[in-house]
């Protein structure tokens, strides 16, 4: 057998281990100096970034500073001015505590530090590689601290391995400083790369100009204010609108004491305070503080402290849950959105860059698909009127209407795209629709349950398919929309742009977070919404794809968006188009992402549930 040895690791050692906790990327470095910069009553602080931060993060910060005799003892382990007992924890109000970060960020890179606080005459620097000394005296600099990371992970090369490219890097950085910028909105901040600024913000302490520069009008329009006090808690903030929801978490921010948070407690509230007010899977925006004594809670049980601990866990869910309810349950008006938002945001850019959009030399178009193919265009199908199923049914015989079509509620009008259709269709007779969801066919002794986007959703995407190759025409948009990303974003899309051009999705730069919408794959023309788009790009950028695997995904995703959706009540022409195509399909049971397009029931089964059998 043999002996274990036991020895007390290298302090360079040790330093590098515990840096793992803290430091993860560019983007954990840029967390910690800016946390460290607010503590210490940064009223500016500024991140300058090379090659996403793989190159150099700089943070410059106009607190308090370091005095000369402290500068040396700030790189040492365990070193903090925030707390002096563990008393101190049960009441710490400050973002970083620990005295880990700067060691264990000075152990994996080149780090200088340069301070000066207010009454000394000049400022000192230190420069480290490794965490060990190699410079250190007096410089000119105003009061402030600016702290300067390069070769991130230089003696550690098999993290370095494990870290992704400069956009990635970049929007990970951006999400962070978004989210420390909502929790402090008196504070200016401002995110830099070497092309100019990326996003900076006012710092005049309205949270909402904040959440404007932050994330655009659209998003902006949607959110209503919300203050709730109760003993010795306060909720405050903003929540979307119910009627406006994102199929992602990555609108949500939670604050605690001004400490941005992650916390299923609190996740789980709102989720419950939105139940019932829209559909699984849908989550609403919010950007929620909740203020609270410092006693009731624990911020020391993660190392980055993104996680903390309640106690009273059942009173604070209680007030969240009443609180948030009392605002979903309000009765709202539908904001005016649309061309409405979208021609005053444009009037805004053009006010604000001093010019106009930028025309854009115009190509000759040809539609997908010839005419006279069975195809809803500008409300005709092979030439021939169709009436407005808002209007009285004209056109339908009487006993087409009642024997058919029971239960169908007349609505606006649809459009498919569609092949030659067969001359026998797979059932025998429309019974109707159900929920605006579901259509309900008879075929002999069966019924067929139709989920009505799911099987657009397939013809679109077998069109899509019979293409030669991924490229796709462009429908040209009347008017060019601007639309504006949320800075992580925006970061990436401009790699992207010519790869969504070649499947009809033309879209040009206008400003570091805005861009020009100026066609669509012209599958989408009739059903396009902008706000389509946030989503769709969320999507892509949770997925890092190559070219043909991008096309592919991102032609799969808007198929999806330019289906008929649920909830929308089918004229009898429209119900007919719809199943007619669907026959034509080479796989017309299941929709591109797999959800089943039929549910059958026989009548044996329903005698037998009637106890007719």
């Amino acid at each position: 057998m043999n002996k274990v040895s036991i020895k007390k690791l290298p302090p360079a050692t040790a330093n590098q281990i515990a840096a793992g906790e803290v430091v993860s990327g560019p983007s954990s470095v840029v967390k910690e100096l800016v946390e460290n910069a607010l503590d210490a009553g940064a009223k500016r602080i500024r991140v300058l970034l090379k090659k996403g931060g793989l190159g150099e993060v700089t943070v410059i910060d106009d607190g308090c500073g370091i005095s000369p005799g402290e500068l040396r003892m700030a790189i040492q382990r365990h070193a903090t001015s925030k707390i002096r007992n563990l008393e101190d924890l049960q009441d710490v109000l400050s973002l970083g505590f620990r005295g880990e970060a700067l060691p264990s960020i000075a152990s994996i890179s080149k780090m200088s530090i340069t301070s000066r606080q207010s009454g000394d005459e000049a400022g000192t620097r230190i420069y480290l590689e490794a965490g060990i000394e190699k410079g250190y005296g007096g410089i000119g600099f105003p009061v402030g601290t600016k702290v300067t990371v390069k070769s991130l992970f230089f003696n550690t090369p098999a993290r370095r391995k494990f870290l992704k490219g400069i956009p990635a890097e970049t929007a990970k950085i951006s999400r962070i400083m978004q989210t420390l910028a909502l929790s402090r909105p008196e504070v200016f901040f401002s995110l830099e790369r070497e092309r100019g600024i990326l996003w900076s913000t006012a710092g005049d302490g309205n949270l909402k100009n904040t959440i404007l520069t932050l994330f655009g009008h659209g998003l902006c329009g949607q959110l209503i204010p919300l203050h709730f006090r109760e003993k010795n808690y306060y909720l405050h903030g903003y929540v979307s609108d119910p009627l406006f929801f994102r199929s992602n978490r990555r609108h949500q921010f939670f604050f605690v004491n001004d400490r941005a948070i992650q916390s299923r407690l609190l996740s789980e509230a709102l989720d419950k305070s939105y139940s019932g007010l829209v559909t699984s899977k849908k989550f609403p925006m919010a950007f929620l503080f909740f203020d609270l004594p410092p006693d009731n809670l624990d911020v020391n049980v993660h190392p980055a402290k993104t996680e903390i601990r309640f106690t009273r866990e059942e009173d604070i869910r209680a007030f969240w849950i009443k609180s948030l309810q009392a605002i979903f349950q309000k009765g709202r008006k539908i904001p005016a959105y649309n061309l409405e938002m979208l021609e005053t945001g444009a009037s805004q850019i053009r006010e604000q860059a001093g010019t106009v959009i930028p025309p854009k030399k115009e190509r000759s178009q040809r539609d997908l698909f010839s005419p006279g193919e069975g195809i809803y265009r500008n409300n005709k199908v092979e030439g021939k009127e169709l009436h407005d199923p808002s209007a009285s049914r004209v056109g339908i015989p009487e006993k087409e209407r009642e024997g058919h079509i029971r239960g169908a509620v007349p609505s606006g009008k649809a459009t498919f795209l569609g092949a030659q259709l067969p001359k026998k269709p797979f059932y025998d007779s429309i019974v109707g629709q159900a929920f605006g969801t579901y259509i309900i066919l008879q075929k002999g002794e069966d019924l067929l349950f139709m989920d009505q986007h799911a099987a657009h959703e397939r013809i679109l995407w077998e069109r899509i398919q019979q293409r030669e190759s991924n490229a796709m025409d462009s429908s040209q948009l009347a008017l060019p929309l601007p639309f504006e990303l949320p800075g992580y974003l925006a970061e990436g899309l401009p790699d992207k742009i010519k790869l969504l051009e070649e499947i009809g999705l033309e879209l040009e730069q206008f400003g570091d977070n805005t861009f020009i919408i100026r066609g669509v794959p012209i599958f989408l023309k009739d059903a396009f919404q902008p706000e389509m788009l946030l989503e769709f790009f969320e999507k892509l950028d949770t997925r890092p794809l190559r070219k043909e695997n991008l096309q592919k995904e991102a032609l799969l995703q808007l198929s999806c968006k330019a289906a008929v959706k649920a909830h929308k009540n089918l004229s009898l022409e429209e119900i007919e188009s719809l199943t007619k195509q669907l026959e034509k399909c080479r796989d017309p049971f299941f929709c591109p992402h797999g959800r089943p397009v039929f549910f059958q029931m026989s009548k044996a089964q329903l005698e037998k549930f009637f106890k007719r059998r």
